[in-house]
Order: structure tokens, then sequence, then C-alpha cells
């Protein structure tokens, strides 16, 4: 008995639809179609965004996590609302420093130099600032490699977040610098880092290999400051970079990056 002519063609149909979906899998990824809301919580949805930039700029940082979680339970999705969002929580990190830093304080809370004294003494040191600051920044600066790494290797475990990074001075000599930071300080900064970058993702672009990249400005800017903050430098200058390239009139942003990549 020979197959209709009819059948062969849907079944022809149905493969050809099955190539072009897969195709299109393997190129743009899963899509996630936009969910419509209903009026009511259109209406909660702005006035909770609203509160949280009232509260933001209040310098109410704790309010203002609240009402952004509260907006994005409605509309998980937008990438504007996790950089307000990632922006509170840093603030709010700032604001737990101890001692306390300012906004537009770049300093590295409280700083040890053990460049010219003993390895136990810089160690020592080290435990006692890590006593002391229950919520905050320290850096260390070696340049004993060992003295780093057994530094940065004792601060993991404890649960505290920690970064060694390798920088050249100006004379040529390599130096260690070791960042640490504890407390509400440190979730406040990772919950900042987890919305940024959830908010560039969503914003990505990709190239013709399929590399995706920032097309989200202000996400990555503020990802660059928050890095710079944890001491990953090259990182910190590699997202305002991008964001400049994003933004190239951005006459701020130029500076901040010709003076941190000298």
């Amino acid at each position: 008995m020979r197959t209709p002519i009819i059948t062969i063609f849907v079944i022809c149909v149905l493969i050809i639809g099955l190539a072009l979906a897969f195709y299109d899998y393997r190129k743009h990824g899963i899509r996630y179609d936009k969910v419509d809301i209903s009026r009511s919580q259109s209406d909660s949805l702005k006035n909770a965004r609203l509160a949280g930039e009232e509260q933001s700029y209040k310098k109410n940082y704790d309010a203002a996590v609240a009402e952004y979680e509260k907006a994005l339970k409605l509309s998980p999705r937008d990438a504007y609302l996790r950089n307000d969002l990632g922006a509170a929580y840093y603030y709010l990190g700032l604001k737990y420093m101890e001692p306390p830093i300012e906004e537009e304080d770049f300093s590295l809370g409280t700083e040890i130099d053990g460049r010219h004294i003993s390895k136990e003494e810089t160690i020592q040191k080290f435990g006692e600032a890590l006593e002391k600051v229950k919520s905050g920044m320290i850096t260390v600066v070696s340049n004993n490699q060992l003295v780093a790494k057994e530094i940065e290797s004792y601060a993991r475990p404890l649960n505290h977040y920690a970064h060694l990074e390798l920088e050249k001075t100006d004379e040529g000599v390599w130096e260690y610098w070791v960042t640490i930071i504890t407390g509400r300080t440190k979730d406040a900064f990772l919950n900042a880092e987890k919305q940024y970058l959830t908010a560039i993702s969503l914003r990505a672009v990709k190239d013709t290999d399929g590399r995706k990249y920032s097309n989200y400005s202000a996400a990555s800017r503020n990802l660059g400051t928050l890095y710079f903050r944890m001491g990953k430098k090259k990182e910190a200058i590699a997202n305002w970079r991008r964001a400049l390239q994003i933004e190239p009139t951005d006459a701020e942003l130029r500076e901040l990056v010709d003076k941190y990549e000298r």
C-alpha cells in the first residue's frame, strides 16, 4: 500500500520545522517570551520601582533593596531593575564598612603594608585586623608571594572574601595585593555582583562566533566600580573599557579608564 502524498508532505514539513527549531536553538539559545501581567500587577511594579528609587535617593538602602526585590518578583527579567538592585546592594555594602568609607573614596579599608616588615609581623597584623573588622575591608600589600598566598589561604576557609592580585610598580617591582572583605559588606557586595552580572546577561549581544558581550553600559560601569573595590582591578578596567565602547562620549568614564589603565 502506497503512502498518501499528503502524509509524506506533512512528515516533510515536520522534519523541516524541527531542523529549523534546532538551528535556532543552537544559534540563539532558549528564548523567553515576555509574560504579560495584569493592570494591578503593573501598578504594583511601577510603585515598587519608584519606591526603590526614592529610598535610594534618601540613602535608605535596606528599604531600597526590599522595594526592588518586590518589583523583581513581578518582572524578574528586567535588566534595569537588576542594575538598580545591584547599586542598592553596593551602597549598602559601603554603609556597613568599618571604618566608614565615603562613596567617592576608593580607599582600601584597613591597610597593612608588609613590604618593609617580616612575614611574621605581617601575618600578626593581619590577624589583629581580622579580629577587629567585623564588616568591611582589609588590604594587605607584600613583596613576598608566600606571605600573600598564606593570608589568602587563611581567609577563604573562614568564609571571608579573598582576592590576590599581582601588580607592577613604576619602578618595575612586583607587589602582591590581597583584598579581604568580611561580614555584611561581603554579603552585600556579592549580592551586588550577582545582580550586575544578571543585568548584563539579560542585555548581552553575541558576535559571529557566538561569544557574548555586554550591551549595557551602566551595569558594566557599575560592575567595574564594584570590582575595583573588591581588589579585582584588571576586571574592573575591562568592564569600564566595555562600558566606554558602548558609550564612547562619556568623558568621565574615559578619564576613569585612562587613569587606572596607567
